[in-house]
C-alpha cells in the first residue's frame, strides 16, 4: 500500500505527495527491533539460538547493534568459541539426544522438537528406534555427552544414521571440533530462522572452530 503526506495546504486547496515505497519496506524488521531492544528483551530473543544456553545471549547483548543475522550468528559463535573446553563441554552436555528421553516426555525446546520432527525422529518404526538408542548409548560413553548434528543439512534418515556411525570412529579431539561446527551451523539456521536473511544479509556461513587441542 502507497503512503500519503500533505506537503502544503491553501484555502483552496492541499498539495499531496505520493510515495509508491512499499508499506513493508516502512516497517521496521525483526533484526532492528531486536537491535532498539532492551537488553532483557533481547537477550530473550536470542537465547534459543542456542540450546538451553542463556548465558551466550547475555555475554553477546553488548555487541549491539548487529549489522546483520551473520553477524549475530557469528557473535554467538564466537562466544561459545572464546568460552573454553570445559564450558563448551557442558554446552554440548545440555542438547538433547536424538529420539531420547526428553523427545518421549515432551521435554525439548521448540526448535530442537521442530527439528527433529522434520526428519520423523518423533514417529520411527521400532526397528529405527532401537538402532538410533544403541548409537545414542554408544555415542554417549564414548564422548560424554549427546551426539549433536545440524538436522537441517540431514536430507533424511538413511543419512542421519551414516553420519552417526562415521562420527562414532572419530578421536575425542575430531568430534569436539566437528560438534562445535555443527553447533555453530545450526545456529546459522537458527539465526536466519528467526531474524531474516534478506537480500545483503546471508545465511551465516560456518564460522571456523580455533585449534583447541586442551579438551
Amino acid at each position: 500500500m502507497a503512503s500519503c503526506r500533505i506537503l502544503a495546504v491553501t484555502p483552496a486547496t492541499a498539495v499531496f505527495s505520493i510515495s509508491t515505497q512499499p508499506e513493508k519496506d516502512l516497517m521496521i524488521s525483526p533484526l532492528d527491533a531486536l537491535n532498539s531492544a532492551p537488553a532483557r528483551t533481547a537477550i530473550a530473543r536470542i537465547a534459543p539460538l542456542v540450546e538451553r544456553s542463556e548465558w551466550v545471549a547475555r555475554d553477546v547483548v553488548a555487541q549491539r547493534p548487529f549489522a546483520s543475522t551473520e553477524a549475530l550468528a557469528a557473535a554467538l559463535v564466537e562466544c561459545i568459541l572464546a568460552a573454553g573446553p570445559a564450558r563448551r563441554l557442558a554446552l554440548f552436555r545440555v542438547h538433547p539426544e536424538l529420539a531420547g528421553c526428553e523427545a518421549v516426555a515432551g521435554r525439548m525446546t521448540d526448535e530442537s522438537a521442530s527439528e527433529q520432527a522434520r526428519l520423523g525422529l518423533m514417529s520411527l518404526s521400532a526397528q529405527d528406534a532401537e538402532r538410533l538408542t544403541r548409537l545414542n548409548v554408544a555415542y554417549m560413553a564414548r564422548f560424554s555427552h549427546p551426539f549433536i548434528l545440524a538436522l537441517h543439512r540431514v536430507p533424511d534418515l538413511a543419512a542421519l544414521f551414516a553420519i552417526f556411525d562415521q562420527r562414532l570412529q572419530a578421536s575425542p579431539l575430531e568430534e569436539h571440533m566437528t560438534t562445535l561446527a555443527e553447533i555453530a551451523s545450526v545456529i546459522g539456521d537458527r539465526t536466519a530462522a528467526a531474524f531474516g536473511a534478506g537480500e545483503g544479509d546471508p545465511r551465516p556461513a560456518q564460522t571456523a572452530c580455533p585449534q583447541d587441542t586442551s579438551l
